[in-house]
């Protein structure tokens, strides 16, 4: 939260994202870098399994990376 990082992601349900944000608030963290968590990890491609579910991160990541999205 603290650092530079062209990404930050968090495996866990869209509910799960919800108290991490709000636990995140409590600890006094700025909306701005909160913000910056992807929470459900991954893009959104009904990906199922291990190895798909990795390809939607890596993909996530490249966007990221590349696309600063």
């Amino acid at each position: 939260m603290r650092s530079d990082l062209f990404y930050v992601g968090a495996l866990g349900s869209k509910k799960t994202q919800a108290t991490r944000r709000a636990r995140l608030v409590e600890a006094g963290f700025a909306d701005a870098k909160i913000s910056r968590i992807r929470g459900p990890i991954g893009l959104s491609i009904g990906a199922k399994g291990a190895p798909e579910i990795a390809v939607s991160i890596m993909a996530e990541m490249t966007r990221a990376l590349r696309l600063g999205e």
